[in-house]
């Protein structure tokens, strides 16, 4: 899909918004810990993007959010699935 059919594609964008916003609220759960699992991702912008999506959302930038889907998500999705491998391999503290 291209940016100029994301555009005209209402279903599609209020989809992927919607998605958004559970991303960022679970960003958002995750508080002091997201940055901790995942150092390299904005964390801070990420969230600051759900609030426009749930309260400005009359002026949400279809060119950010097609930056996102394109490029913040794909590298998000690959940190995030390397802390979650990585905090399966620990050995659990066992010195208690």
């Amino acid at each position: 899909m291209s940016f100029d059919d994301y555009l005209r594609d209402v279903k599609t964008r209020s989809a992927v918004e919607r998605q958004l916003q559970i991303l960022t609220e679970a960003a958002i759960r995750l508080g002091e810990e997201a940055p901790k699992l995942c150092p390299n991702i904005d964390w801070a912008g990420f969230r600051a993007m759900g609030n426009i999506l749930r309260h400005v959302y009359h002026r949400v930038d279809d060119q950010i959010v097609w930056d996102t889907i394109q490029h913040e998500l794909p590298a998000m999705a690959t940190a995030i699935g390397v802390a979650l491998r990585d905090s399966a391999n620990a050995q659990p503290d066992t010195s208690i």
